[in-house]
């Protein structure tokens, strides 16, 4: 039985949580990185440069309170998909598009403005697998003011189907004390299956997947023709991003 998710992220937490790696103990990280950080623009009208740089810029801003977001533990925790979960309907805040590249030799960002609804991350093809599984590792932190609140939500999209597929959701919450840096590899892989279009109810939905379908595949497999986050934000100003590889 397939999990409908409902797009206003009221996910369960019956899932199992997943928190994820901390990185090693040391310094630093060690080995060559790339890294952005994602920031929240009080305004709904990006004013600054265009160009590339090392930030992305999504609104301050983007639901009514802290209410509506489960961000409820201090720091980053990592919610996986456990089968396949899929809806019709796309989430519609700022999006952050990873858009494989074969051109490139590393990470780049092509447009860091996400306050008109996309920004976009080029991540290129020497950092994946035949398959698209990823060869890099991702962490997350969060800095700034406390008491805020944001959800990244990874999401896949199967053209053919018309589906997106969730992947799962960074729940990231501004406390106090020390911030950390959390691995959010699951973010990048999800399960998918074919749509049983001979079980359809009265609307047209069916919840239920064609037996034997079911798999976990890179968000970056030949059957997606996008992958993204959905960012919903309540005040947090700074995350930051890096990429191990």
């Amino acid at each position: 039985m397939v999990i409908v998710l409902a797009f206003a992220l009221s996910i369960s937490l019956s899932f199992s949580v997943a928190l994820a790696e901390k990185p090693p103990m040391g310094p630093k990280l060690s080995g060559p990185h790339w890294g952005f950080n994602i920031i929240g623009h009080p305004n709904n009208k990006f004013s600054g440069d265009y160009s590339n740089g090392r930030t992305i810029m999504v609104p301050l801003k983007t639901v009514p309170g802290p209410s509506s977001l489960a961000c409820e533990a201090d720091g980053v925790v990592i919610v996986d998909d456990q089968a396949p979960t899929y809806s019709t309907s796309a989430p519609n805040t700022a999006r952050i598009y990873f858009e494989v590249c074969e051109s490139c030799t590393t990470f780049e960002i092509a447009d860091r403005d996400a306050l008109d609804g996309r920004a976009k991350v080029l991540v290129p093809a020497s950092a994946l697998q035949a398959d698209g599984t990823i060869k890099f590792d991702i962490y997350l932190r969060v800095l700034g003011k406390p008491n805020t609140c944001m959800e990244i939500g990874a999401y896949a999209y199967d053209a053919d189907q018309a589906l997106y597929f969730w992947a799962g959701t960074a729940f990231i919450s501004r406390k106090t004390g020390k911030s950390v840096f959390v691995k959010a590899n699951e973010l990048f892989s999800v399960w998918y299956c074919q749509k049983d279009v001979t079980d359809l109810d009265a609307d047209g939905n069916t919840e239920e997947c064609v037996a034997g379908t079911e798999v976990e595949l890179s968000v970056f497999n030949d059957v997606f023709e996008e992958y993204f986050w959905n960012i919903l934000n309540d005040g947090t100003r700074l995350v930051q991003v890096r990429i191990y590889y």
